[in-house]
């Protein structure tokens, strides 16, 4: 019923725990990895896992520019109407059944309420993340129907889309679903996460402000923890 695409770089510690959710939520679901020639046992995972891995050059740099061109496009073909398209940290909260309601209401774009979830311990424990904020970042279009949406049109992120339909008009979910961001898997994960993407970054991604998050300093990450702390709901 549903196709996944995804781009990765270096997630070992995301993409088993983002294929079991996928495939928990739509069993049959086949998930496309286009990875950007990552060094530690991203590929090895997926390919375990039975997925299709799809690799890409960018002359080991980050380039967005090439993130939308896979994003905006990979899709087309799929062999299902309905796809996701998302990161390897984003995770929707929708099921089969509630995918085919949505079906019958017509609707062709699933516009999820975003949240980001937070661990402020160093020990890694996915499973056992509960905590997080609301994070309009994501509210993100990452569920269509391509019988109907002929462009899809990202922004720089995914956080924009501006859909060019065929012939009907996009039709929006009218049911609350969320999608959970899990980027603050802990502190010193964090720092080394946006150091190593810094590091990494294009000289167009520099010139045009894109990703340039990846060069806040590790103090101000820290001190964005202990701020955000203070405000955590449960979510899970």
């Amino acid at each position: 019923m549903v196709t996944v695409y995804t781009i990765t770089y270096n997630e070992e510690v995301m993409i088993e725990f983002f294929i079991n959710h996928y495939r928990k939520i739509f069993p049959n679901c086949e998930i496309n990895v286009y990875d950007n020639y990552s060094t530690d046992l991203t590929v090895d995972i997926a390919k375990k896992y039975g997925c299709n891995v799809i690799p890409y050059d960018t002359n080991n740099e980050l380039s967005d520019e090439t993130y939308l061109q896979i994003k905006n496009n990979a899709w087309k073909n799929s062999k299902t109407d309905w796809v996701i398209v998302c990161d390897c940290d984003e995770f929707i909260e929708i099921n089969e059944s509630q995918l085919i309601n949505e079906e019958k209401k017509l609707t062709n774009i699933v516009k999820p309420i975003g949240y980001s979830l937070m661990n402020n311990d160093e020990i890694i424990n996915i499973k056992n993340m509960k905590y997080g904020f609301k994070d309009s970042r994501f509210d993100k279009c990452i569920l269509f129907n391509k019988k109907f949406i002929k462009e899809i049109n990202y922004s720089v992120g995914s956080h924009g889309c501006h859909p060019v339909e065929y012939n009907n008009d996009v039709k929006y979910n009218d049911t609350e679903y969320r999608l959970l961001h899990y980027k603050y898997l802990s502190p010193t994960y964090t720092v080394n996460r946006h150091k190593m993407f810094g590091e990494r970054l294009s000289e167009n991604n520099k010139k045009k402000g894109w990703g340039i998050h990846y060069s806040f300093s590790s103090e101000s990450i820290i001190k964005y923890y202990e701020e955000t702390n203070k405000h955590l709901i449960k979510l899970l």
